[in-house]
């Protein structure tokens, strides 16, 4: 069952909003959308690192290599560390 939710937003969180509306059509629309694509971003996040200690519960500290290669991808992907 569908419920409502009532979100206030200040002028800069509306500009925002007006651009998504913009591409997606409608404002419920502009809105689930994006609550969907940031739950994936932080899932993904996640199953980084997860993997990150995975790796290092298995083999070990990891390289200096391997440390710069995942704060890279960690960085693209948006995670706060």
């Amino acid at each position: 069952m569908a419920t409502k939710t009532t979100i206030n937003f200040d002028p800069e969180m509306e500009a925002a909003l007006a651009e998504l509306v913009a591409l997606d059509g409608t404002k419920t629309l502009a809105i689930k959308r994006s609550l969907l694509a940031e739950v994936k971003r932080r899932r993904r996040s996640q199953a980084m690192l997860d993997m990150i200690a995975s790796w290092e519960a298995e083999e070990g500290p990891i390289s200096p290599g391997h440390l710069e290669w995942a704060d890279a991808v960690l960085d693209r992907q948006g995670v706060d560390r």
